[in-house]
């Protein structure tokens, strides 16, 4: 229970072993529940303070496949060196991979300073504009609804790894193979009966980290769930573990790459900088490889 240390597990019981129909009463009942716990047990975050677009781009960004006890002290480190997109845009590859050190999937960064970029032509600020904002790199179908929440105040249909959580075991607790579409119809009734969306969806994230923490993972009867890769010996590993290596100690000749990264096969290094040169985080110039200058 770390993420909600005021929360005893008497207190816990509370909240959970309820389970809803789509009836409206029933999702009334389930809206008052989930307002209820987040008055009391809501996570204070930065991120949850503003309606600013690029703070929200970029929390929402690092929260992509990391989890808040990890992002929290790099979203405060990052805003405080690049307060706005174009402040960002300007940013080297160096610093910029120096300071996203530790959130791991290095492409994310990438992407945030390709946004902010594009931002200049719209006043260096996101508009609020659906197909302005998918068209963002990075930027999915859950990172735009989130977006169009948290700044515009959008009844936008947002379904992430823990909103699912909450409405597999809230409203489907025996089905599998459940459909996503079936959950985004369910989030937009939803939406219909909650007028602050910004505090709706927080607080079905609280609820899902807290499920999360008392329950077996209820998103593997998502009909979409897929098990995650193994990071251990991954070409995810390689392509991090060159980043780190060329930010921390410079550029590189082949031959000494192979060498400090021993442990790995030659081709798959050589890869792997192949992909990080077409990628844009390196490049190469007479076989010695560092960080992209751009």
């Amino acid at each position: 229970m770390n993420d909600f240390p005021r929360l005893t597990e008497e207190e816990a019981q509370i909240y959970v072993h309820q389970s809803f129909s789509q009836t409206p009463e029933d999702l009334i009942a389930f809206k008052n529940l989930i307002l209820s716990f987040y008055a009391a047990h809501g996570r204070p975050f930065t991120w949850r303070e503003t309606r600013d677009p690029y703070a929200i781009l970029v929390s929402e960004v690092m929260l992509q496949q990391t989890q808040t006890g990890r992002v929290a002290p790099k979203y405060e480190t990052f805003l405080s060196r690049w307060p706005s997109f174009s402040s960002l845009a300007e940013v080297s590859t160096e610093e910029l991979l120096s300071v996203w050190k530790g959130l791991g999937y290095n492409r994310r960064a990438m992407n945030l300073r390709k946004s902010a970029r594009m931002t200049q032509e719209w006043g260096w600020t996101i508009p609020n504009d659906k197909a302005l904002i998918e068209g963002l790199p990075g930027v999915g179908k859950a990172t735009s609804a989130a977006i169009r929440s948290f700044c515009f105040g959008e009844k936008s249909v947002y379904l992430e790894t823990n909103i699912r959580r909450v409405l597999l075991t809230s409203f489907y607790p025996q089905q599998e193979e459940v459909k996503d579409k079936d959950l985004e119809l369910l989030l937009h009734q939803l939406s219909l009966i909650n007028e602050d969306m910004k505090v709706w969806y927080y607080a079905l994230m609280d609820y899902g980290v807290l499920l999360k923490a008392l329950f077996p993972n209820a998103n593997k009867r998502s009909a979409h769930y897929t098990k995650q890769k193994k990071f251990e010996n991954s070409n995810r590993q390689i392509r991090g573990l060159l980043i780190h290596l060329l930010t921390d100690t410079g550029s590189k000749e082949l031959s000494e790459i192979y060498g400090l990264l021993s442990y790995f096969e030659d081709e798959r290094i050589l890869n792997a900088l192949e992909q990080l040169a077409q990628e844009g985080f390196v490049q190469e110039k007479a076989g010695v490889y560092g960080l992209s200058e751009d």
